[in-house]
């Protein structure tokens, strides 16, 4: 009786394989790209910070377990 025919919004809109991946290489081309030795200069400054902030975390973990056995032998916990 009352069927619907229509389609939805999305169906009406849909492009093709070929026009899907040619849209997205037209915009891979559109990339500025940096430059190898900007990568090179980022990647070294990520590794040593890394270095830096886990030899911080390492230093705080230390006296903080250094405290806390201060604390438990002073309470005689331990």
């Amino acid at each position: 009786m009352g069927e619907n025919t229509a389609r939805k919004p999305n169906e009406a809109q849909k492009p093709s394989l070929k026009a899907f991946v040619a849209d997205h290489k037209a915009e891979f081309h559109k990339i500025t790209w940096p430059k190898r030795d900007e990568v090179a200069k980022k990647t070294v400054t990520v590794i040593v910070l890394s270095i830096i902030i886990a030899a911080i975390i390492f230093c705080m973990d230390t006296v903080f377990t250094s405290v806390q056995d201060l604390a438990m032998s002073l309470l005689g916990l331990l």
